[in-house]
Formats: C-alpha cells, structure tokens, sequence
C-alpha cells in the first residue's frame, strides 16, 4: 500500500503523550501556579539526552560528513535555534534546521502541545479544543489547507490527536466514547483514501491509520499488567528515538555501502546500547530532580506521597 510506518508511529505517539501527560498533570500539577513547575519537568525530561545527542550528532557531522546538506545546517543561528527545541517544529518555514538531528522535528511539536496542555486541563477546555482540531484537520485532509503541514506537523491539526490519550486516560465512558468514535471515523477515513473515494495528499492515509491503530492499541495497553520489561524499553525509547539518525550518520562515513539487513542489524544493535549508556549516564540524574520535583508539588497541597511511574 505504499505507507510510511514511520508516521503511523508518530501518530501513536501522540496519543500516548496525551495520555502520560493527563495523568502528570492530574497527579501534580493540576493548578495555575504549577504550570511552571510542570515546564521544568518537562525540560528536565527532554533536555539531558537531547542536548547529548546533538551534541554527538554535530560532531558526527563536522568531523565525518563535510560538504553534506548536513554540514550545511551547522552554523550558529540553527545550532541555536534547534537548542530551544521549539523551533525544530516549525523548521519547514526556515525557523531551524532539520538535518542535525531530523526526528527531533517531532520534539518542536511536542514542546508546542506542552505550553497549552495544562490550560486546558486545568480550566476544562478540551471539548472546545478537541472540536477546532478536528476540523483544522479536516480540511487539511481533505485539501483545502496543506495536507502535510495542518493534518500532521503542526498543534492545530493533530492536537485532537493527543486528547484522544487524554480521554483514554480519564476512562470516563463519555471521554472513551469520543477516543473510540475518532478511531472508527479515521478507520472509515482510511479506507476511503485507499479506495480512491477521498484524494491521497501527503501523509493523510499514514495518519488517519494511525489513529485508527494507535487509539485501541493504547487503550489495550493500559489493561495489561505492567512489566520490568516495559520500565526497561520506556527507558530506552527516548534515547532510540534521538540517536538512531546520529548511529546512521556515523555508519554512512565509515561504511558507506547499501542499506542491507546487517546494516539494519547494526543500526539496532549500536541505538539500543547507546540508548542504554546515556540513559544511565544522563538521564537518571535528571530523573531523580523530576522526582523531586513532582514530590515537592505536592506537598504545597498537602497531599500524600505515593508511588509513580516516571514519564
């Protein structure tokens, strides 16, 4: 069918930060005065591997890929353009680069979802919200805007996507029934495009797929018993998902050969045990101030410590 499985992930992605953050926030954050708090949990949560990788991504680049659209991108304002992360979510109108490490396009939009989320949750305004979303992305489905930029990029068309997590989490049967009522609706969407009744743009298919997939596969999830094995691979996510184009990069320099199934062997191997060594090494420190964070926020309400799951 000619998809691309990358975006599909992308999109399950979403929906599972809406659902992650819903409950940080409900857990912890829940009031005006705590949404700085719960920026700085969320910087101490992005910041230590990413600022590791792009350091490591620029010097894979400099050093080993000269003359390349890559090296093109290292100059000062995108280098620190990218360090704010924001602005990797907007680099297709030149706000910054997209080549030092080009997964991270996605954080931008994550940052993005960040800034408004807690307002939403906390003055109830996600029916509102989810509603607009909706037919931003519509139109960008259907062709009246750009498919590409508002039906999968940018906040304005794919936040309904994260208050679908949102609602899965909340588990009310209003709150399931609209999360189960987007996921047929973009199963019908689905079929529609591949059947040739609604035009196939830029990614519309590989998106309404993954909302199809993602809604249930998450609320599935959330059922079964959690595992050590699912502590250990949330751990390593992250740092796959950074480092897996900087592995790729140091590959193309010293074995530049077709893409095969030993390099896809290796590109695995060397991202899972890079992600392994910079959780340890980088992220756990932070973790540990997170922690401390979301401890120290709820003691300003007086509510009792409890255990939680990190995110």
């Amino acid at each position: 069918m000619g998809l691309n499985p990358g975006v599909i992930a992308v999109i399950s992605f979403l929906i599972i930060s809406g659902f992650v953050m819903t409950s940080l926030i409900e857990r912890n954050y829940k009031a005006p005065e705590k949404v700085a708090l719960f920026y700085l949990d969320r910087a101490l949560r992005l910041y230590p591997q990413f600022l590791f990788y792009f350091v490591v991504s620029c010097a894979v680049i400099y050093f080993l890929l000269p003359g390349t659209p890559q090296a093109a991108e290292l100059t000062l304002r995108n280098i620190a353009a990218s360090l704010t992360i924001v602005p990797l979510g907007f680099y297709m109108f030149g706000a910054a680069g997209s080549w030092i490490l080009p997964p991270a396009w996605s954080l931008g939009l994550e940052m993005c979802f960040y800034l408004v989320f807690p307002f939403l949750i906390i003055y109830r305004a996600q029916g509102v919200a989810f509603a607009l979303s909706v037919v931003v992305f519509m139109a960008a489905c259907l062709g009246f805007i750009n498919t590409d930029l508002y039906g999968y990029r940018l906040l304005p068309g794919v936040l309904f996507m994260f208050l679908c997590g949102s609602y899965l989490y909340k588990a009310q049967p209003k709150d399931l029934a609209i999360a189960a009522g987007t996921a047929v609706a973009a199963a019908l969407m689905f079929a529609a495009i591949m059947a040739g009744w609604i035009e196939r743009r830029p990614f519309n298919a590989e998106v309404t797929a993954g909302i199809a997939l993602g809604v249930p596969a998450v609320y599935l999830l959330t059922k079964l018993k959690f595992h050590r094995i699912d502590e250990f691979l949330g751990n390593i996510s992250y740092g796959v998902f950074l480092n897996h184009f900087v592995v790729m990069y140091f590959l193309h320099a010293i074995w530049s050969v077709a893409y095969d199934g030993a390099i896809v062997a290796t590109v695995l191997a060397l991202s899972l045990l890079l992600s392994g060594v910079s959780y340890y090494c980088v992220e756990r420190p932070a973790l540990k101030l997170r922690h401390a964070l979301r401890a120290g926020a709820k003691n300003r309400v007086g509510h009792p410590l409890g255990r939680e799951t990190a995110a």
